[in-house]
């Protein structure tokens, strides 16, 4: 579970310009529902990034790894993340996407 700070601070609410993609992707690594419909699994595949959501039968494309890796570095630069907050950040994308960032 994300610290409540990190939550805050990564929370695509304070983003406007954030796509939705790239908010529930955000919302599976953070465990949170921050999307309709909820991404329940994302798989890599040949470094492209699949989601499996609620309802859904068919895989979701969400867009290829280095594009998403970077878009997540990039937030937790944005989002002014202290070194603990950003080893954690770093943790749970790993523990739930298999990326390092």
């Amino acid at each position: 579970m994300p610290s409540p700070s990190l939550l805050e601070k990564i929370d695509p609410d304070r983003y406007p310009n954030m796509t939705m993609t790239f908010a529930a992707i955000l919302g599976y690594v953070c465990g949170e529902q921050w999307t309709q419909p909820v991404i329940l699994d994302i798989d890599i595949v040949d470094d492209v990034m699949l989601a499996m959501s609620k309802g859904q039968m068919l895989p979701n494309f969400l867009g290829e790894v280095p594009d998403v890796r970077v878009n997540l570095r990039r937030l937790g630069m944005a989002a002014g993340l202290t070194p603990e907050e950003w080893a954690e950040y770093q943790a749970l994308t790993e523990e739930r996407l298999h990326l390092t960032l």
